[in-house]
């Protein structure tokens, strides 16, 4: 997880040189009552064409935990026991 919230972090990214992983753009958008509103392309929020930015994060953490149960059980550090618990409590 600290290395995702690194890639999203914008002086992280700006310290080290590392283009944006989001391109977001931001409008200002008439509404009919002669307000303006503020619109994401794509949205922040999950959205119902499951594009939005929350929605791309949900899939690269289920990508991560996917990979994660696929690994045969068992501890590479002590060899015993089971590291899913602790792979899920980071999500």
């Amino acid at each position: 997880m600290k290395y995702l919230a690194d890639q999203i972090n914008i002086k992280y990214n700006a310290m080290h040189n590392n283009p944006p992983i989001f391109d977001i753009r931001v409008d200002l958008e008439d509404l009919d009552n002669g307000k303006r509103t503020v619109v994401f392309d794509p949205t922040i929020q999950s959205n119902s064409r499951g594009n939005g930015i929350w929605d791309i994060l949900q899939k690269i953490i289920d990508d991560f935990i996917s990979i994660a149960i696929q690994i045969q059980p068992g501890r590479i550090d002590t060899g015993t026991g089971d590291y899913l618990v602790e792979i899920k409590d980071q999500f």
